[in-house]
């Protein structure tokens, strides 16, 4: 029976410690080949570099570096490179949080999304690293990767994505996992002037830790699964305002 075909991805960077601890978990699972950033390229988003040279190297076996975004790092490998669909595309494991609204800005979920609108099974999984934790738990998250990776290839489900977010804490005392929806928040203070026409963005975020959100699970010590959809229409909006075509377009002859 041939290999199962594994892309791994990131936008930490082909060299950074979570995509190396998350190829070994994954290895038992097939064949992984990791197509990363040069270096890093986190809240990149889903941007893709157009119309301009994209340098790739291999830098050992299987493992290539990309210079561009983690979205020209799968297009590239699935239809430059491997001139085939890999059987599934995992992203991370990032440094950090993907909660909430993280999931538009983040270059990992990008990874991830990108397959999934093609077709593939994919995953996104980040650890929720607090600024006082003096040690990374990568080897929790890669637990739980592989087992929602062996899920997604046993099911060979069809563009399915899943947005994973693990608790810095030993495997032991995870609790268990909760499919959770996502999270908001806001930033106090988002844009700082530094000095005439030179701003920094950042500022403190203001989470609403609501009942079943994916923040709720991982600071209650459970793995957070958020499924994520490609089309993000809202259909209900859609219902709403479609009864008001006419009032709002008029007619021909009405103009």
């Amino acid at each position: 029976m041939e290999k199962k075909l594994i892309l791994l991805s990131n936008d930490d960077g082909y060299d950074s410690e979570g995509i190396k601890v998350l190829k070994e978990h994954l290895s038992e699972l097939g064949r992984v080949v990791i197509f990363a950033p040069l270096s890093e390229k986190s809240a990149s988003s889903h941007s893709i570099t157009l119309r301009k040279e994209i340098v790739v190297t291999e830098v050992e076996k299987d493992v290539f570096a990309v210079d561009g975004t983690p979205a020209d790092c799968v297009l590239i490998a699935i239809y430059g490179v491997l001139q085939k669909k890999p059987n599934l595309v995992v992203s991370g494991i990032n440094l950090g949080h993907n909660l909430g609204e993280d999931v538009f800005y983040s270059g990992t979920v990008a990874a991830a999304r990108e397959g999934a609108m093609y077709g593939i099974p994919a995953v996104a999984v980040s650890l929720f690293v607090e600024p006082e934790d003096q040690r990374k738990y990568y080897d929790t998250a890669g637990y739980y990767a592989c087992r929602v990776s062996q899920f997604l290839l046993k099911k060979k489900l069809n563009g399915e994505l899943l947005n994973i977010n693990v608790p810095n804490i030993p495997l032991q005392e995870i609790r268990g996992i909760r499919f959770s929806r996502l999270s908001t928040r806001m930033y106090r203070d988002p844009v700082v002037k530094l000095r005439d026409n030179v701003f920094i963005i950042g500022g403190e975020p203001l989470w609403d830790i609501t009942h079943g959100s994916d923040l709720e699970s991982v600071k209650e010590g459970f793995v957070s699964i958020s499924p994520l959809l490609i089309d993000i229409t809202d259909y209900e909006k859609l219902r709403i305002l479609r009864e008001f075509e006419k009032t709002i377009g008029g007619t021909a002859s009405e103009r």
